[in-house]
């Protein structure tokens, strides 16, 4: 069964193929092979759940370079976060179809925003540290294009930006690959770890630490977690899909993706408490959550409020995950795909409001709720979600890390960890509801003669539709996101 992971990922690269060949004015086929080929994606990753769950091994290794193997290995983890990237990628290209019909270049932006499809779901099915560094640099490489798609001055100076913080990452990550594989000859990803019990129950290792620590940082560059975060609000300079793509879908994510794997794939979660790192792994996570909220709060432009607000975000999945603690992961695990959700829907409405209004900042957007309501409904439906008002699915996330708090040992993490969730709302409150109550009760400040541009049904719709999802998500998690998650935690040997 290897063929179906193998095919999850060649048939978006086949799709890019395709379009490459395609003239630049034939709109209609290439928009058809882009949506063709994201069905064709979750389809196939659907068909892996139910074979996984029924037992099946899909596994293949080949091209074996330095005694290191590509490995293409599906599991829980990694079938979770490929369907949650396949079937908001569907969204996103009914979204640039609509978004990019205007722009120059559309064949070259298709060309790359499919290919990323299938450089994503590479990564989630890498079967060990050496492939997943290889399709990080994949990662890395199909999308700076997309950056850079614009071709302005900031695009440039942001693409370049984006390449040295990857550069960096990549540094990192290879160094611990290295690492892993002279000293076990493995870098195998399994739901056992492959750290042998001598190196848990013995004295610490520095090498094992230090591979461990610049692995985890070289994937926090990618999560853009505080402070090494700059690349990602410069590259909001990007075309609203770009941006959804960097922090709902592909990009940003990854970077958390690699973070969990490191974790409980790789060292296990007994030698990352065992190692001395705990503490410090929280308090990275909780400065990247408390500090994004609060650079969040003096951004006028819209992009960068919401670029902010996504790191804060990275920061309480970071939590989620080093917290070692089963309820952790499991809400982290949901907000996966709740961010996903509700980020995305965010983004969209940035994209629908900057392209007909051409206002950016939000200073600017008082009384835009009453000129173009079903964006400002949707885009209030993922403010209040992040800010964690049920039913919307943003609240799960706290629910969870408050319960998880609980059951820490130590009295002092749990007040610790509590009281940063609880002011974390609070801040989080202090930087969308001033845009929601200025957009449908603030003096319009358009002028009242001008004519209103209609939302293209290609943007609005897959807004809103993302918009309800994220109710129904919050309403009925139990019979949809917590199953799926508790396959992944249930996997993990704690």
């Amino acid at each position: 069964m290897w063929i179906l992971p193998v095919s999850a990922v060649i048939v978006p690269l086949i799709c890019a193929l395709f379009i490459y060949t395609l003239k630049e004015e034939d709109l209609s086929r290439r928009n058809k092979a882009a949506l063709a080929a994201v069905i064709i994606n979750f389809i196939l990753i659907l068909f892996m759940l139910f074979r996984l769950t029924a037992g099946d091994v899909m596994e293949i290794s080949f091209l074996s370079v330095a005694g290191a193997s590509l490995v293409i290995r599906v599991d829980y983890f990694s079938i979770v976060f490929a369907l949650l990237c396949s079937f908001l990628w569907i969204f996103s290209v009914v979204y640039s179809i609509g978004y990019m019909e205007q722009h120059p270049n559309n064949r070259r932006f298709f060309i790359f925003y499919i290919m990323n499809l299938g450089i994503a779901c590479g990564l989630a099915f890498a079967g060990n540290l050496f492939t997943l560094f290889i399709f990080f640099k994949l990662l890395t490489i199909t999308t700076f294009p997309l950056v850079a798609h614009s071709e302005s001055r900031e695009a440039r100076k942001a693409t370049m930006i984006y390449l040295y913080y990857s550069v960096a990452s990549g540094a990192l990550l290879l160094y611990t690959v290295v690492v892993l594989q002279n000293l076990f000859n493995s870098g195998v990803i399994s739901e056992l770890g492959f750290m042998p019990g001598g190196f848990i129950e013995g004295p610490v290792v520095p090498g094992l630490v230090a591979a461990f620590g610049a692995g985890f940082l070289g994937f926090a560059v990618k999560a853009a977690l505080m402070p090494l975060h700059h690349w990602l609000p410069r590259a909001m300079v990007a075309a609203a899909p770009v941006s959804a793509l960097f922090h709902a879908v592909a990009v940003v994510n990854t970077g958390i993706f690699g973070i969990i794997r490191l974790i409980y794939y790789v060292y296990g979660p007994a030698w990352v408490e065992a190692s001395g790192m705990y503490l410090f792994l929280i308090l990275f996570a909780i400065f990247t959550i408390l500090l994004g909220s609060f650079r969040a709060m003096v951004e006028d432009e819209l992009k960068l409020r919401l670029a902010y607000s996504t790191i804060s975000q990275m920061g309480y999945l970071t939590l989620a995950s080093v917290l070692l603690v089963p309820s952790a992961l499991t809400g982290g695990l949901l907000h996966f795909f709740n961010h996903a959700f509700l980020k995305i829907t965010l983004f969209f409405c940035a994209g629908i409001i900057i392209s007909l209004t051409g206002k950016s900042k939000i200073s600017e957007m008082a009384g835009i709720g009453k000129k173009y309501p079903k964006t400002m409904v949707a885009f209030a439906i993922g403010g209040l979600g992040l800010i964690g008002i049920p039913p919307i699915n943003g609240y799960l996330i706290k629910l969870y890390l408050f319960y998880s708090g609980l059951e820490l040992a130590s009295t002092y993490e749990t007040v610790m960890v509590i009281s940063v969730i609880a002011f974390s709302a609070l801040l989080n409150a202090t930087y969308y509801l001033p845009i929601i109550i200025q957009a449908f009760w603030g003096q319009e400040e358009f002028d009242p003669g001008s004519t209103v541009k209609e939302e293209k049904p290609l943007l609005i719709y897959p807004t809103i539709a993302l918009a309800v999802g994220c109710i129904i998500l919050g309403i009925l998690p139990v019979f949809i996101t917590i199953p799926l998650v508790e396959l992944v935690v249930n996997s993990i040997v704690w």
